[in-house]
């Protein structure tokens, strides 16, 4: 997985409904961290961000852990556009993920926008899911 790729994917994400609030920016700077990108680098790639083509991972827990970054991105500052959504459903269409399954994990997140969502409940939609 490459994470300068998935950063800049999750930056289009945050940007797609013309609103970029601290609260995105602290969950950019997260994930940067968790990604091994510095802070400076983040900061960097949002003012100057560069879209790149996003490489599609082999492994399906790269692929989960990129939809997982851009739902909860999504939800952050518990406002759900839809230009977010279809941001999310063009890159969940390229990750090998179903419309359907998209829409539930969606459905999830709008539900639980304003408190933590629950481990198993994604874990259901994912074996709902799995092949």
């Amino acid at each position: 997985m490459r994470s300068e790729e998935v950063l800049s994917a999750l930056i289009k994400l945050s940007k797609a409904d013309n609103y970029f609030d601290e609260f995105e920016f602290t969950y950019l700077l997260k994930v940067g961290k968790h990604l091994g990108i510095e802070d400076n680098r983040v900061e960097h790639l949002i003012k100057n961000v560069d879209i790149t083509q996003l490489t599609i991972p082999q492994k399906e827990e790269d692929r989960m852990t990129i939809i997982y970054y851009m739902l909860f991105l999504m939800k952050v500052d518990t406002i759900i556009r839809e230009e977010e959504v279809e941001v999310i459903h063009h890159y969940g269409f390229k990750l090998g993920f179903s419309a359907a399954m998209i829409d539930e994990f969606i459905a999830l997140m709008e539900k639980n926008k304003f408190r933590k969502v629950a481990t198993d409940d994604m874990l259901d939609i994912i074996k709902k899911y799995q092949n």
